[in-house]
């Protein structure tokens, strides 16, 4: 499964749960949505700074946590 596709998935799954679920279920599918959504418009060259500053502090934090190269982005700028 391409990135694009995942990505695409998990906005589907997460709109869906804001239509099927609780105000509960509403405030974890916008958190998930807000990061999909930027990382989408990040890879498609849309980006609005601010998507491009959330994509680059999760970046930064999986780099200092070792789980990505420092020299590496676990997306396609």
């Amino acid at each position: 499964m391409s990135l694009e596709t995942f990505i695409e998935a998990k906005i589907n799954h997460y709109a869906q749960m804001i239509i099927d679920f609780t105000e509960k279920g509403d405030d974890l599918a916008l958190g998930e949505l807000n990061f999909y959504i930027a990382l989408r418009r990040v890879l498609n060259g849309t980006a609005t700074t601010q998507d491009k500053g959330m994509v680059d502090a999760i970046n930064d934090t999986l780099q200092e946590l070792g789980v990505l190269d420092k020299k590496k982005t676990f997306y396609k700028p």
